[in-house]
């Protein structure tokens, strides 16, 4: 049974709120001359020359179609640009700031121009020019994951791992520090280290692929993503969890008596958050804990297409049902609230649907309609607004 929940506070108010807190730690961290650029005396933490900081964080979406029309729409305005014209596009992935897309003519790095980075107990807010900065001479599928210094772009058709340079990258410079030769699921970087999957199980590796202590068992990896604790990487037997560059690898195994049919095989979540989710079969759902290093399958009145944690106070869950409606669950599979089935049409075209998941809200492409759903989860998964996005690729940045 649907149950009501107090309305929660708009975009524009939820991010005045963190536009107030983090003007108090702007000015205690670096001081900036007008303009938003960086003084000669304080370079602000993260800064990228030619970059404004901003008091909020600077949420878009980028929308890449298969034509290869880049672009950017602007969710505190709702202003969009064009930023670029790429060759015929396959497959994208994000990584909060880059978008590197599959195409005819290799794989290209779009830069959305919008980052935040982690100060200790704050955040900075950049904000620059989308671009094009790269096109690397390899094909996909790609996926593409980075810290605060390195870049590492898969390119599983080309079969290598390609280590990059991220400052250089936000440059439009690319700045090769490896390639390795592996037909990876994943590649995450990990301090110095990167996190390597593939079907000779999970290792950390140094940029020249050598390997750096002892590899974990992990049969038919499926899917990575860093989490607050670490990255995690699906596995038949669990999870294998990688915490730091000098820490032995964890294995994270499924409950005893898992039924094969459930276990996960795509981890989504909302960014920089413990607990990440998938589906498990036509059962419910998984939660991984990585914090407790614990699996949960709950279970749901309505098979699921896809599913991404929020984990915020109230366990909030947000999924597509394979019946087209968008769900708000809790941590324990009760239905919060729902949509019509407005993913109905997509779904029986064989689409996969996608969520992108933020502190406030969901943002879910209804592939079909050239729209957007901005979902407010904490309010029965009310649609928030309907943003127009021609895209068959859209990835939420600025985050």
């Amino acid at each position: 049974m649907t149950r009501s929940i107090p309305r929660t506070t708009s975009r524009a108010a939820h991010v005045a709120a963190v536009a107030a807190a983090a003007s108090l730690t702007l000015v205690a961290c670096s001081a900036q001359p007008p303009g938003g650029g960086a003084s000669a005396e304080s370079t602000p933490h993260g800064y990228v020359a030619g970059a404004s900081e901003h008091e909020e964080p600077q949420l878009g979406l980028v929308g890449v179609g298969d034509d290869g029309a880049v672009t950017m729409l602007d969710l505190l305005t709702e202003e969009s640009a064009e930023v670029a014209g790429l060759a015929f596009v396959q497959q994208t992935d994000a990584d909060g700031r880059f978008v590197a897309a599959s195409t005819d003519d290799g794989i290209a790095i779009v830069d959305s121009g919008a980052w935040t980075v982690e100060h200790g107990d704050h955040s900075h807010y950049y904000r620059a020019e989308p671009r094009v900065a790269a096109t690397l001479d390899a094909t996909g599928p790609v996926r593409i994951a980075s810290t605060e210094t390195v870049t590492v772009v898969v390119a599983s058709g080309s079969d290598e791992v390609i280590v990059l340079d991220r400052a250089d990258l936000g440059q439009g410079e690319v700045t090769e520090l490896g390639r390795i030769d592996a037909d990876a699921v994943a590649a995450i970087p990990l301090g110095d280290a990167i996190l390597l999957a593939d079907d000779a199980g999970v290792r950390l590796v140094d940029h020249a692929g050598e390997k750096l202590g002892e590899p974990a068992t992990c049969t038919s990896p499926t899917d990575a993503m860093t989490t607050r604790v670490g990255i995690a990487v699906a596995c038949a037997e669990g999870a294998v969890l990688a915490t730091a560059e000098d820490a032995p690898l964890e294995a994270i195994p499924y409950p005893a008596g898992t039924d094969p049919s459930t276990i996960a095989t795509t981890l989504d979540g909302r960014p920089g958050r413990p607990s990440v989710a998938a589906v498990g079969g036509t059962v419910g759902f998984w939660l991984l804990d990585t914090r407790e290093r614990t699996w949960t399958l709950v279970p749901t009145p309505t098979p699921l297409a896809h599913v991404a944690a929020v984990d915020d106070a109230d366990g909030h869950v947000v999924a597509a049902a394979t019946d087209g409606r968008i769900l708000a669950l809790d941590a324990t599979g009760a239905q919060l609230g729902a949509t019509e089935p407005v993913l109905a049409a997509a779904l029986a075209r064989g689409l996969t649907p996608t969520i992108e998941v933020d502190a406030s809200r969901a943002y879910v492409p209804v592939a079909t309609d050239g729209t957007v759903l901005e979902i407010d989860y904490a309010d029965a998964a009310r649609i928030a607004r309907t943003l127009p996005l021609a895209a068959a690729h859209v990835a939420e940045v600025g985050r």
